[in-house]
């Protein structure tokens, strides 16, 4: 005799299994990855944007992404087209032997020890009480026994916990789909980083220079990003303070082909974003470097630079320096006013049989266009500074101090000076031979052309007053 099932007891049977099927853990891998698209950042910090593929999902089916960053910041991580997401979990948790040993604190496992005269080795079941450094604390036979781990001893653990990962990964929890999706994931992410590398040549005469701007990129988040369409954003971005960096691994450098398409640029913002051309690989501990500005025939200026602090106490110290050598010249790389993101500069000179000598260089700020650009090089070798104090009184207002430099230019060529002199108090200026102008900046600046094989003279006199009259 058959006996008619109700519809409740089907329906409530369904429901009994709904548990078990939405429990199957589904893994998405790198296989199921259908774009990349990565934003880097000046300050260790990268977005993600990807698709992965995935099927129909169940109504509380657990999804696990994989082959994510270490360093992903969860509190950024958004999933979309995936159904609800009713909780998201990243999971760092990976698989080395100092995970593996504070999974087996208090329980049992093997221990082996190597004979180092006969090379036989020898296994006895302990218990791990505690690890130290490179030392563990483990019971065997009611005993408590201090080891140091290594080359002699070994542990041997029974089987690899399922928390601890080879890989870092995410997963979620949706309330299910209806039909297959490309999953949108997105997150920011720390050790992932660009700045920029420029290189100027010198023209035989020095007064002009080309400019080539080459982009390094690195990735340090522990996961290979592959055929990723890449942009650089350029700028100082605020952002709460995340946790601290991982230890970075070694370094490979790829350099782009020198014609490979340049990239192209958009304002963002008060920021700009470069957009790399075609997709590049970004693996783990590897640096690449691609050419992101180039120039030609740039003008530019050799100065040298001196900025001294005026005593306001008598001083009868003969002061000798060297100025400080600088190339400068205006952003005004093209006409639609490409800016030049911070980075560090080496300058080339050609020298008596064209061959390219480094000379020096020094980091540059983000600089606009139509800004001026500063290029330290170094000390001066052929120019030099002396300074004394010529005259100090007091007045019933202030302060009377005089000061003579003498600028030497033991180069065949003039020498284009730039003399500032600082104040420690309110000043005036009662004579100056030559002239000299105030800047913004409440310096005494002045502009010497020195001829060559030759000496110029800058004299002063100036009050340093009590209070501002």
């Amino acid at each position: 005799m058959l006996i008619p099932f109700s519809r409740n007891l089907i329906t409530a049977s369904l429901l009994a299994l709904l548990p078990t099927l939405a429990s199957a853990q589904l893994s998405i891998s790198d296989q199921q990855r259908q774009a990349l698209s990565l934003t880097l950042y000046n300050q260790d910090l990268g977005l993600v944007r990807e698709q992965r593929q995935l099927p129909v999902l169940k109504p509380g089916q657990q999804v696990t992404v994989e082959g994510v960053s270490r360093l992903l910041q969860p509190a950024t991580l958004q999933v979309k087209n995936a159904g609800r997401i009713l909780e998201q979990n990243l999971n760092t948790n990976l698989l080395n032997q100092r995970s593996l040993l504070q999974h087996y604190l208090g329980k049992e496992l093997q221990l082996a020890r190597t004979n180092p005269a006969t090379g036989e080795e020898t296994t006895s079941n302990v218990r791990l009480l505690s690890i130290e450094g490179n030392r563990a604390l483990v019971e065997r036979n009611g005993r408590a026994e201090s080891i140091p781990y290594g080359d002699q001893w070994r542990f041997i653990f029974p089987a690899i916990p399922k928390r601890l990962l080879s890989r870092p990964s995410l997963n979620f929890r949706s309330g299910g789909t209806s039909q297959p999706a490309n999953a949108q994931i997105s997150y920011l992410s720390g050790g992932m980083n660009w700045g920029v590398d420029y290189v100027l040549t010198l023209n035989d005469k020095g007064d002009s220079i080309s400019l080539d701007g080459l982009a390094t990129l690195s990735n340090n988040t522990g996961n290979d990003f592959s055929q990723a369409e890449i942009q650089l954003l350029a700028g100082d971005l605020s952002q709460p303070r995340q946790q601290a960096q991982i230890r970075r691994k070694g370094i490979e450098m790829m350099a782009a082909m020198a014609d490979s398409p340049m990239p192209s640029r958009e304002q963002l913002a008060d920021f700009h974003l470069y957009r790399l051309p075609g997709q590049y690989d970004l693996l783990d501990g590897q640096q690449k470097q691609v050419s992101l500005i180039g120039a030609e025939a740039i003008p530019v200026e050799r100065e040298y630079n001196h900025s001294f602090l005026v005593s306001n106490y008598l001083d009868s110290t003969k002061h000798e320096a060297k100025p400080r050598l600088q190339l400068r010249f205006v952003n005004e790389l093209s006409e639609d006013g490409t800016p030049l993101p911070g980075g560090n500069v080496r300058v080339f000179s050609p020298d008596q049989k064209q061959q390219l000598q480094f000379i020096g260089g020094s980091a540059i700020r983000h600089t606009a266009s139509g800004e001026k650009v500063e290029v330290g090089l170094g000390r001066a070798f052929d120019v030099s500074i002396s300074r004394k104090q010529t005259q100090f009184s007091k007045s019933y207002d202030g302060l009377i101090v005089e000061q003579q430099l003498s600028i030497r230019n033991s180069r065949n060529s003039p020498a284009r000076v730039v003399i500032n002199a600082n104040f420690p108090q309110i000043w005036e200026m009662e004579r100056s031979a030559p002239e000299y102008e105030k800047t913004n900046a409440g310096t005494a600046r002045w502009v010497v052309e020195v001829p060559g094989k030759s000496e110029s003279l800058i004299d002063f006199r100036a009050k340093l007053l009590k209070s501002e009259r």
